[in-house]
């Protein structure tokens, strides 16, 4: 029997680029460079009513700006770390979509707990591999079907 597979379920995201560079052209009365250096690295803020946003840019183009309406854009040209000497803390109220272009690949040190008060979906186009080193248990408290 022929079960079809279900299309994929991720749907992506448009990176966003610089405010200057969409709807909220800077004013330059109200668009102040703070500081340009002779590297071109920037700092620039702009005061244009209803487009205000802040930019810090190095020459690579890596840059931080701050736009219009609170958002906050980081692209980073070159390699990116974040790094924190103690607890973090996350929290998103709206969606979130991670996305990479290559492997990826997380470490735990400790225990791992995941809690999803939705659907959960794994779609995985490749094969799946799970090694377990000591009990696995799987509970369905509702009817439970395993295809192959």
């Amino acid at each position: 029997m022929n079960i079809p597979l279900p299309p994929s379920f991720f749907k992506g995201w448009i990176q966003p680029e610089s405010a200057a560079n969409t709807d909220y052209q800077p004013d330059y009365r109200y668009n102040h460079v703070v500081a340009k250096t002779p590297r071109e690295h920037l700092l620039e803020m702009d005061d244009t009513p209803d487009r205000e946003r802040i930019r810090l840019q190095h020459r690579s183009g890596t840059f931080i700006e701050m736009g219009p309406d609170g958002s906050e854009v980081h692209k980073v040209y070159g390699n990116g770390y974040e790094i924190t000497i103690k607890d973090k803390n996350v929290l998103i109220k709206g969606n979130c979509n991670i996305e990479v272009d290559g492997d990826c690949q997380m470490y735990v040190a400790g225990d791992m707990v995941q809690q999803v008060d939705g659907n959960y979906e794994l779609h995985v186009k490749g094969n799946y591999n799970m090694v377990v080193e000591k009990t696995a248990a799987i509970t369905s408290t509702g009817d439970m079907e395993i295809t192959a």
